[in-house]
């Protein structure tokens, strides 16, 4: 069912039995019956200390009436049914920290998520903030204490304990109520519809694509302040080791280590069988690699590679005075937020409102979300108005904090 419709009510929990799903049969019966449901919640553990990717250990759904499925992710063999339910635009799926979690479950199951309610953004539109932790969300708005002492637990050994099966569960056994009581001041608030439409960002699929290391500079420890040769050497290198980081599943320094990045860099070896191990490049790991290390370092040395992507902007140059307008325009997001109960950083970080200040002239709404939907009516069209010289800033004079005069 839509967004829109809240669900549930006043429930006891604690004569529900709960169970693990192991098999496809009975993960297609769980989907049958979220979506029966009508909105579900969803969170994921997961382990991601030795891989490039996270190792999805358990999926948990929990349902309006208080009830909660473990899926034991690595018995499941077909996902199939499970990317229905992420792609069903009529079941609503209750997330907190969406973003990571959504990740996972697209690479598990293959499926764009469609219809998603993330609990924790949408409360930087009633008066709370829009990092705050799914705990003390849960203790702020329903009174409700989670305990958090298997944070880190191992989610791949089996069995699992009762307390880490609890521990998981309570993560979701209560999605639909708190989205309810989030929707609940939304309405009085007038700003439904306004998390409605910040909902409609997890559908980009966009979000959901490996970057591509060519077009990036990788973040390498100690990497400021270089050549340009030695920077193309870090681009080749980190490109390379990310690409073999995927492939092989690995974490990128157990390829090849900032510090191994780093020495090659600052004393390029002169052939391949110049290269010599060192602090993260072992004799077993050149054996295996000595002639794609070589070839990247080639490569850098080259210049062998493609453009970056031009800076965050695409108007005129900056000038003498913009960072006076971009700390203008931040402190009045923050005053007019603060004014309204909406937490500033949904209005944008400091890139997107300084790529704003710079377009303010030939500002298009399909760069800045700013001048899109609720954002525009909120605040977007007259920060662009002030920006452009027209309007009037003052302070208020009850709540002191700065303000747009029409």
């Amino acid at each position: 069912m839509p967004l829109e419709i809240l669900l549930s009510n006043g429930v006891d929990f604690s004569d529900f039995s709960d169970h693990m799903i192991t098999t496809t049969e009975a993960l297609a019966d769980a989907v049958q019956t979220a979506q029966a449901a009508g909105a579900v919640g969803i969170d994921t553990e997961f382990v991601w200390d030795r891989t490039y990717y996270p190792t999805l250990g358990l999926v948990q759904i929990g349902y309006p009436d208080g009830h909660c499925e473990l899926i034991d992710a690595p018995a499941i063999e077909d996902w199939s049914s499970f990317a229905a339910l992420m792609a069903d635009p009529n079941t609503v799926k209750i997330l907190h920290d969406a973003q990571q979690d959504l990740t996972i479950l697209k690479r598990a199951c293959g499926a764009y998520p469609r219809n998603i309610f993330d609990t924790q953004r949408s409360s930087g539109f009633v008066g709370l903030s829009s990092t705050v932790s799914l705990s003390e969300l849960l203790k702020t708005l329903m009174k409700v204490r989670l305990d958090k002492s298997e944070t880190r637990s191992n989610w791949i050994a089996r069995p699992l304990t009762e307390k880490q099966m609890e521990y998981a569960e309570d993560d979701v056994r209560y999605s639909t109520r708190l989205m309810d009581k989030i929707m609940d001041k939304a309405e009085v608030l007038g700003r439904k519809q306004w998390i409605i439409d910040e909902m409609k960002h997890y559908e980009n699929e966009d979000l959901y694509q490996e970057f591509d290391p060519e077009a990036d500079m990788p973040r390498v420890r100690g990497s400021g302040s270089l050549t340009n040769q030695q920077r193309n050497i870090v681009r080749a290198l980190g490109s390379w080791r990310e690409l073999k980081a995927r492939e092989r599943n690995l974490p990128r320094n157990f390829i090849l280590s900032d510090d191994a990045i780093i020495s090659l860099m600052k004393r390029p070896p002169e052939s391949a069988e110049a290269i010599q191990p060192s602090r993260g490049l072992t004799e077993r790991a050149l054996e295996r690699n000595r002639s794609k290390i070589w070839a990247a370092i080639e490569r850098g040395i080259s210049g062998d590679l493609p453009e970056l992507p031009n800076g965050r902007h695409k108007g005129p140059s900056p000038d003498d005075g913009y960072e006076s307008r971009v700390d203008l325009t931040l402190a009045l997001i923050k005053g007019i937020c603060l004014a309204a109960d909406i937490d500033p950083p949904l209005i944008g970080n400091r890139a997107d409102v300084t790529a704003f200040v710079l377009e303010a002239k030939v500002a298009d709404p399909e760069r800045h979300r700013m001048l899109r939907t609720w954002r525009a009516d909120f605040i977007g069209t007259r920060l662009l108005s002030v920006l452009n010289g027209e309007g009037r800033i003052a302070i208020n004079a009850e709540t002191k904090l700065p303000e747009l005069v029409d």
